[in-house]
Parts: structure tokens; C-alpha cells; sequence
């Protein structure tokens, strides 16, 4: 048996026996109709982060907005309930619902399940007070798993 198999084995025990299960319940009466996330996005970005997880985590990384014909750099913070583990990723992201540069800084949040054995491939999607809604896709490389709420705060770089 692989040693990374023997690890990831022994992420997967240690976060089921020290996470909880939890439910969310919904109150769907008074919530929004899903958005449509179809057709082309208002903007895209490419990005880089390194992630560190112990139960309570936190992430930072910068990238690039492209955003109607200009480049927009940015850094992001994030912190992190639900896994163990380090990883470094980097990806793009498609960004809707943006109507002007204004509205990209903030404080988005998701909630998300995933895991790293070495090299591997996600997706997330975060929803920012503004409603602007961040889809992405990375690779990364490091040895984790992931179960619970993120929270990534972007700033626009001066």
C-alpha cells in the first residue's frame, strides 16, 4: 500500500471522528429563485493560493480579474471549517453577475467537499453579499480533505 493511500486513509478517520455531523435546514419560503449561471460569464480570472487546514484553516493567494478589456490584480484570504491538510493551487474562475469593478471586492462564501493525494482537481463556487457569484476550477498539489464552509475576502491590489 502506498504511503500517500496509508495518509489520505488516515485524513478520511481523524475528520470523521472529530467533524460533526451537521445539518443545515432551509427555510425555502422566503428564499430567491436559483440564478442562472448559464451563458457566457461578465468576467473571468486566474488565480494562485496555498491552503492550510487543522479542523479551522486558512488560505491566501493572489491573481488577475480580466474584467471588460482590463486586467485587475487582486489578492484573497480565506479562512476555513472542515478538513486537514496543505495544498497549493492555482486556476481560473468564471465571475457573473458583476456590474461594475466595485462590486468584486468583498467577502464570499461556500461551502464545499473535496480532498488531495498528491496531484488533484476541484471546483468551487462562492456567492459574495453583492451576489456576485465566483465559479472555479484548480489543480493543486499537497495532501488534504476538505468538508465545511469557506469564506474568501478579496481586496483589489493598489
Amino acid at each position: 500500500m502506498r504511503i500517500s493511500s496509508i495518509v489520505f486513509s488516515f485524513l478520511v478517520a481523524v475528520s470523521s471522528a472529530i467533524l460533526p455531523q451537521v445539518t443545515f435546514a432551509q427555510d425555502t419560503s422566503a428564499q430567491k429563485p436559483m440564478k442562472d449561471l448559464s451563458g457566457p460569464p461578465d468576467a473571468t480570472a486566474s488565480f494562485e493560493a496555498k491552503q492550510l487546514r487543522l479542523i479551522f484553516g486558512g488560505a491566501e493567494g493572489k491573481g488577475v480579474l480580466h474584467y471588460k478589456g482590463k486586467d485587475y490584480p487582486f489578492t484573497m484570504t480565506g479562512v476555513t471549517v472542515g478538513g486537514v491538510g496543505y495544498t497549493e493551487v492555482e486556476g481560473t474562475a468564471e465571475v457573473r453577475f458583476l456590474k461594475k469593478i466595485e462590486d468584486f471586492p468583498g467577502t464570499y462564501n461556500g461551502i464545499g467537499a473535496g480532498g488531495a493525494v498528491g496531484s488533484s482537481a476541484g471546483a468551487s463556487s462562492f456567492q459574495s453579499l453583492k451576489e456576485v457569484v465566483i465559479t472555479t476550477k484548480s489543480k493543486g498539489k499537497g495532501l488534504a480533505l476538505n468538508l465545511g464552509v469557506s469564506s474568501v475576502t478579496i481586496k483589489l491590489a493598489n
